[in-house]
C-alpha cells in the first residue's frame, strides 16, 4: 500500500464530510457541538455547507475522484483522501476541524461499524472490533488495545504518512472515541487521559475544550488512556447477535479492498508471530501460495518479503521501547536477529539513529544506561 493505492472505500470517507442527515441547522446548536465561538457560525446553513459540502460535484473533481451519485464500490487512495481534507479545512480556515468533527460524530454518524462495536459485550471487544474495521476501511490508520499492568490503551498510529494531516485524522478519531467511551463506561472506569505523539499545536488550548481529562502532548503514542479494568467492562447496549447483524450489514453495503492487498495480509501475518518470523516458503504457505508466486505479487506491488519483513520489525521494535523496553539485547533476540550489533545497524537504517539515541530523544535514557541493561 502506498499513497496512490486505491484502497479506502469512499463510502466510509463520506460519513466524515456528509453530516447533513443528522445535523440541525441552528447556530447555538452548531456552535455548541463544535465548541466554536458563537461569533463564528455566521450562517448555520453556510457553515453546514462548508462541513459536510462544500458543494459535493466541486469536492471530489478537486481531488482527483470520478464519483457519480449512487456508486457505492468506489475506492479511492490515501493521497485523494488527503486532497478532501485539505478543500475543508482551507475552506473553514479552521486546523483544528478534525476536533470539531470529531465531536459532531455520535455512534449512528458511525453507521453499522458503530452498532457493532458499541454491541459488542465489553469494552475490550467493543475496541478489537473497531480495530478490525480500521484494518478494512481505512488502513492508512491503525488502531491497537493494549493492556500493559494496570493501564489499559487504545493506541493510534499512521501505517502511512497522513501529514500534513495527520492531526486532523487523530483529533477527529480521539474525540469521537472518548465521547462515545464516555457514554458507555461509568465514572469509575473513566479514562486517565488523553495522549498525543507529537508536539502541542498552536490550537492545543482547544483540545481542552474537548477532553475532560488530562490532555498531554509529546507522549510516546497517541492514545486514550484507562484503568487496566476498563478492558473488561461490560458494555450497557451488548446483544451479540445485534453485532453480527451489525458487522455483516456493514460489509454488504461498503465493500472493501483492503484484505486483499497482499503487502498488507503479508504484514499482519508477520505480526502474528511476533519475533518467531517464518520464512518466505513458511509465510506463503499460510497465505495459499507458492513461494515463487508470493515473489512475484510482491514484486507487483513494488516490494519484496525482506522489506516487509522489515517494516514489521521496525514497528515493533518502535513499540518496544515506547513502551518503556530498554534492553537492546532483549529486542534484538526478539526480531530474529543473530546479535545486538546486527539489530543496531539495521535499527539505523530503519529510523536514522542509533537505538541508544531513539531511548534518549524518547526517554532521556542515556547510552550508557541502556547498554547496562543490555
Amino acid at each position: 500500500m502506498d499513497f496512490d493505492t486505491p484502497c479506502i472505500p469512499l463510502a466510509h470517507i463520506q460519513t466524515y464530510f456528509d453530516l447533513r442527515q443528522t445535523l440541525v441547522p441552528d447556530a447555538e446548536w452548531l456552535a455548541r457541538r463544535t465548541q466554536l465561538a458563537p461569533m463564528m457560525v455566521r450562517d448555520p446553513h453556510e457553515l453546514l455547507e462548508l462541513i459536510v459540502g462544500i458543494d459535493q460535484q466541486d469536492f471530489y473533481r478537486n481531488a482527483n475522484i470520478d464519483y457519480q451519485p449512487g456508486d457505492t464500490g468506489c475506492f479511492i487512495s490515501t493521497r485523494q483522501v488527503l486532497a478532501l481534507v485539505d478543500q475543508a479545512v482551507k475552506a473553514l480556515d479552521m486546523p483544528y476541524l478534525g476536533l470539531a468533527m470529531g465531536n459532531l460524530m455520535t455512534i449512528s454518524h458511525h453507521g453499522m461499524a458503530g452498532v457493532a462495536a458499541v454491541t459488542q459485550p465489553t469494552v475490550r471487544s467493543c475496541l478489537e472490533t473497531i480495530s478490525r474495521f480500521c484494518a478494512e476501511l481505512f488502513p492508512p490508520l491503525e488502531m491497537t488495545a493494549v493492556v500493559e499492568g494496570g493501564i489499559g490503551k487504545f493506541v493510534m498510529s499512521e501505517n502511512l504518512s497522513l501529514a500534513p494531516y495527520t492531526h486532523f485524522f487523530l483529533e477527529l478519531n480521539m474525540v469521537s472515541f472518548y465521547n462515545i467511551t464516555q457514554h458507555l463506561v461509568d465514572e469509575e472506569h473513566g479514562l486517565q487521559s488523553v495522549d498525543f505523539s507529537y508536539p502541542e499545536p498552536p490550537w492545543g488550548h482547544i483540545y481542552r475544550r474537548y477532553f475532560q481529562c488530562p490532555v498531554r502532548f509529546d507522549q510516546p503514542e497517541t492514545a486514550l488512556v484507562g484503568p487496566a479494568s476498563l478492558a473488561d467492562c461490560e458494555l450497557p447496549l451488548a446483544n451479540r447477535l445485534m453485532a453480527m447483524a451489525a458487522e455483516k450489514t456493514l460489509f454488504e453495503n461498503i465493500p472493501t479492498r483492503a484484505m486483499r492487498l497482499l503487502p498488507l495480509r503479508l504484514r499482519r501475518l508477520l505480526l502474528r508471530y511476533y519475533g518467531a518470523f517464518p520464512s518466505l516458503e513458511n509465510a506463503a504457505s499460510d497465505l495459499g501460495m507458492s513461494g515463487r508466486t508470493l515473489r512475484r505479487k510482491l514484486a507487483e506491488e513494488g516490494t519484496t518479503y525482506q522489506q516487509e519483513l522489515d517494516r514489521v520489525r521496525e514497528k515493533i521494535a518502535r513499540q518496544y521501547f515506547l513502551r518503556g523496553g530498554q534492553s537492546v539485547t532483549e529486542l534484538a533476540m526478539i526480531l530474529g536477529f543473530a546479535d545486538s550489533s546486527a539489530f543496531a545497524k539495521a535499527f539505523r537504517r530503519w529510523t536514522g539513529l542509533a537505538p541508544t539515541e531513539f531511548l534518549e530523544q524518547h526517554h532521556g535514557v542515556k547510552g550508557e544506561a541502556v547498554e547496562a541493561a543490555a
